[in-house]
């Protein structure tokens, strides 16, 4: 495993015709930290304001604001100490604003892995996977095997359930033709598991939900499904292809009008920040759209600048602090805000296409990608593992000293869990 850790002061201005702040605005100057080595120190104020910003009576940086609200990215912090930042503006008063902050612990990176192939025949793959506890992980999508004379068998299994010790293959039934008596084990694309005999899995159209002993319900929805979200089984949301959401609220599902030609790839969310999905036209445009869905079911386009090229999954925190990837990681101080995005330097976090993100926390993040890589950051640097695997992890999930991440690898879907000591 290999071990990135940035060093750097960035400064990121987005020039707009937002309102500006007055200089005794106690929003003048916000710290936010994001990492145990990162703190994100948001400056509002009135333009031409000459900003002089120090860290424990050090100058770190000097500058003029020209119609911008601007981000300071202040690294190469160490992890759990606290800092006071002091921010002063002059128009012609001179007022300063101090701010005290308190790093990130980091966590640990040291994983151990195992890796879990299926399929016997044709092409096998898994698409989502949910993690309820480290005996008690789901993963769906497709897996031919043989049948008991050694042929291949024309039923696939489209779930896979890990008890901590050993996996059990399960044919989930879904609709040949949307509310039609007939039926099969179609392949699955998502699955969230609330607990452990409340679990909620996918298949184009049609979302079912199993007690841990068998199905309850199939349901045709309006959304072509990607990926499933939700905080319990009265508020799911689904994204998909064909630019559709749908909302599950405990009674019915209601498709939620987006206005975009994109695929959406994935979703998140959180009772401070609502939910937020991500879409894009992967191999086909570098188009994307960061897109919040309000209680109300409206929606709101959330800015997107200057992530380059596709984007397939996001994850953000309670107070808005953001990561999105694909092609990049992207790293905001506050989803919504007009503020630009920071994107990571790809040449220091070695990666092809990430594909899902999770995270624990701001200290504990993990995302996966093309060719089998894994990336974890711990808060203080980024460690890639080697996994042997040559093929996609589409899908990721993380809960305490858990992870498990699916993909396919030539024609073998496969599942590795990595267990932290």
């Amino acid at each position: 495993m290999r071990v990135f850790s940035p060093i750097s002061l960035c400064i990121l201005c987005f020039f707009s015709g937002c309102g500006l702040f007055d200089n005794d605005s106690t929003d003048f100057f916000k710290v936010k930290v994001v990492s145990a080595v990162e703190a994100a120190l948001e400056i509002h104020a009135s333009e031409g304001s000459v900003i002089r910003i120090e860290r424990d009576g050090n100058e770190i940086s000097s500058f003029r604001l020209n119609r911008a609200d601007t981000v300071v990215y202040d690294t190469g912090l160490e992890p759990s100490t606290s800092y006071i930042w002091k921010a002063s503006h002059s128009n012609g008063r001179g007022r300063s604003i101090e701010r005290q902050s308190t790093t990130l612990d980091t966590t640990s990176s040291n994983f151990t892995w195992q890796t879990f192939t299926f399929g016997e025949h044709s092409s096998s793959i898994l698409y989502g996977v949910s993690v309820i506890d480290e005996n008690d992980i789901w993963a769906v999508g497709e897996i031919h095997r043989n049948d008991s004379t050694g042929q291949a068998d024309s039923k696939i299994y489209n779930a896979v359930h890990w008890d901590g010790e050993d996996w059990k293959l399960i044919r989930l039934q879904f609709y040949t033709f949307c509310n039609q008596s007939g039926r099969g084990s179609y392949r699955a694309t998502s699955v969230i598991g609330f607990s452990e005999n409340d679990i909620w899995a996918s298949s184009l159209s049609q979302v079912t939900r199993y007690d841990g002993t068998e199905q309850k319900v199939i349901e045709c929805i309006p959304t072509s499904v990607n990926r499933l979200w939700g905080t319990d089984n009265s508020n799911v949301y689904a994204v998909g292809s064909n630019s559709t959401i749908s909302h599950y609220n405990g009674q019915s599902w209601q498709q939620i009008e987006t206005n975009t030609e994109l695929d959406f790839y994935d979703i998140h969310g959180n009772e401070q920040q609502g939910a937020v999905a991500v879409a894009a036209k992967q191999s086909q445009s570098s188009d994307k759209l960061i897109l919040r869905v309000n209680d109300d079911q409206t929606v709101e386009i959330l800015p997107s600048e200057p992530i380059p090229s596709s984007i397939s999954g996001i994850w953000f925190d309670e107070q808005g602090i953001t990561y999105v990837v694909g092609n990049r990681i992207s790293l905001k101080s506050k989803i919504d805000s007009s503020l630009p995005w920071k994107n990571l330097n790809k040449e220091n976090i070695e990666h092809p296409y990430l594909f899902a993100i999770d995270a624990n926390g701001l200290n504990d993040l993990i995302t996966v990608g093309g060719f089998g890589r894994i990336l974890h950051f711990n808060g203080a640097g980024w460690t890639k593992f080697e996994t042997n695997i040559t093929g996609n992890l589409y899908d990721v999930a993380i809960k305490g000293n858990t992870v498990a991440s699916v993909g396919l690898d030539g024609s073998r879907a496969f599942i590795t869990i990595g267990k932290r000591e």
